[in-house]
């Protein structure tokens, strides 16, 4: 599973910058985030997305994530509700999350309050609900997460 997570991570880093055909604006695609919980790689300290097709308020995903001894890949959708300075969003993603104890499939939504610092740096405060399938049990979660995202 690890190799898939570190050709997705490649690929991504690759595919470089592009450009908007009818603005000539840079199109971020690429995404780093620190922090606790993060909205699009869900049980992540650490995680890479890269944005498959990007629109004004919207952004097709995928990526991976890790918290420790725990590795996630996701796909996902990101929704802009409001987009400025102080933007507005929610993220529903797909998972597969394997850790040292189990392996499974999990489904998260989050909302998040993303305060833009700099054009390629964001500080992320918002929740985070999770649906985990694993070993024939499912737990639920809540969490809050808060974060750095850079995006390039």
């Amino acid at each position: 599973m690890h190799k898939y997570i570190l050709t997705l991570l490649f690929i991504g880093l690759a595919e470089g910058q592009t450009f908007a055909p009818s603005t000539g604006e840079v199109i971020k695609k690429h995404n780093i985030s620190v922090g606790m919980f993060d909205d699009r790689t869900g049980l992540s300290l650490v995680g890479y997305t890269y944005n498959i097709k990007q629109t004004t308020t919207d952004e097709y995903f995928i990526g991976a994530g890790t918290m420790l001894l725990a590795f996630t890949g996701t796909v996902g959708w990101k929704h802009y509700y409001r987009k400025s300075t102080l933007s507005v969003s929610s993220v529903v993603c797909g998972q597969y999350i394997a850790h040292l104890g189990f392996a499974g499939f999990m489904s998260t939504w989050s909302t998040s309050l993303e305060y833009n610092m700099v054009k390629w740096a964001k500080i992320k405060l918002g929740g985070l609900g999770l649906i985990i399938f694993a070993d024939g049990d499912i737990d639920l979660g809540v969490f809050p997460s808060a974060g750095l995202n850079f995006n390039f």
